[in-house]
């Protein structure tokens, strides 16, 4: 079974925070928010609204919260791992991150 996602940063938000889209397969899409003033990565509406009260912490990305509707944020933990990794390897928020699992 193959998985593939894309997080693009929507520019069009004020940052901070930044909002991210992410693609999931072609089928699904979910917005994710990175928030360093907030030190974290939660899922968002497409306005930039956090929802749901799980997050990922940007220190030590340990995953904290409840996740009441899970296909609202269908593959949080790996995509936001990968959003974190990239976040610090560059020192700040990537524009675009595509990932492709076989």
């Amino acid at each position: 079974m193959t998985y593939f996602f894309r997080l693009t940063l929507i520019n069009e938000i004020p940052p901070p925070p930044f909002l991210y889209k992410a693609e999931i397969d072609g089928t699904h899409e979910v917005f994710l928010i990175l928030d360093e003033k907030a030190n974290s990565i939660r899922p968002s509406d497409s306005n930039g609204n956090p929802v749901e009260s799980i997050r990922m912490a940007l220190d030590h990305g340990n995953i904290s919260g409840d996740i009441e509707d899970p296909n609202m944020i269908r593959g949080f933990p790996l995509m936001a791992s990968h959003l974190l990794t990239q976040w610090k390897r560059q020192g700040n928020p990537p524009q675009e991150i595509s990932k492709f699992f076989a």
